[in-house]
């Protein structure tokens, strides 16, 4: 498949797919060159764009996809350590929330301050 049918395929742009080339995510053992050059990608670089992909929509940032890309390229990608990246990853989000929360309040505060000298 080109490069346009794979993005299609997996609902994410051409420039996405070439992102993860440049970051290292995908390479020539993913992805093989067809005599004009142009990119042939099959099943097995489409499933690894499909992990790819499904990482970053869980909010992973691209070091830690990174870090499962290199586990999984290592036959050390455990359950046990999937979890661990899930669990941090949703502590993070935890945080965020919370200090979103905060700042939520604190502007609603104000606004009902300001509302309140009218």
């Amino acid at each position: 498949m080109l490069i346009h049918d794979v993005a299609a395929l997996l609902g994410v742009s051409t420039d996405t797919v070439r992102y993860y080339e440049r970051e290292g995510l995908l390479d020539d053992r993913h992805i093989a060159r067809r005599p004009n050059g142009y990119r042939d990608y099959g099943e097995a670089s489409i499933e690894r764009l499909r992990l790819l992909v499904q990482a970053r929509r869980s909010g992973m940032s691209i070091s830690e996809i990174k870090t499962l890309a290199e586990a999984f390229d290592e036959g050390t990608l455990t359950i046990d350590l999937q979890l661990q990246l899930l669990r941090d990853k949703l502590a993070g989000l935890d945080r965020q929330a919370h200090e979103l929360n905060v700042i939520r309040a604190a502007v609603t505060a104000k606004i009902n301050d300001l509302e309140s000298r009218r």
